[in-house]
């Protein structure tokens, strides 16, 4: 009898002191991108929020929900050119706004991508949309809008 007792206890106090369990249930984007399959999109954000979220959260199926929203993205470039020799830079910034449980939290995420040339023209003067440098952003404003949460 005492056994069962307290196996009843323990089972109490296991589950009154559980984490809360999430779950990405939406990801939404505002911001203009290209190059990059929206479904393919959508499980990225998905797969980076839930993967950030677990270090402090336990995720599940049905667990309360959890609105990712991108509110945009910015790519500017900026450069120099003294003679033959030339630097570019683009800043990729990602803005995102996180919802859980009715709590709006707010992140921004950025990353640079260099190129220097030295007597070669760039063909385009624009640099390419780097899909590395957005997962990289991306990454940093999640974590930024989840390390309040």
């Amino acid at each position: 009898m005492k056994k069962l007792l307290l196996l009843i206890g323990l089972l109490f106090i296991t589950t009154s002191y559980s984490q809360k369990c999430y779950s990405v249930t939406s990801v939404e984007n505002n911001g203009e991108i290209e190059g990059i399959n929206p479904k393919r999109f959508t499980l990225g954000v998905k797969q980076i929020t839930e993967e950030i979220l677990s270090v402090k959260h336990s995720i599940c199926e049905n667990g309360k929900p959890v609105e990712v929203i991108i509110l945009s993205i910015e790519a500017p470039s900026t450069g120099i050119s003294l003679g033959p020799f030339e630097k570019k830079r683009k800043k990729t910034i990602v803005k995102v706004k996180i919802t859980v449980d009715g709590d709006d939290y707010f992140g921004q995420g950025d990353s640079n991508t260099d190129v220097q040339s030295t007597f070669i023209e760039l063909q385009d003067e624009n640099l390419p949309f780097e899909k590395s440098a957005f997962s990289s952003a991306l990454k940093k404003g999640i974590h930024e809008a989840l390390s309040d949460f």
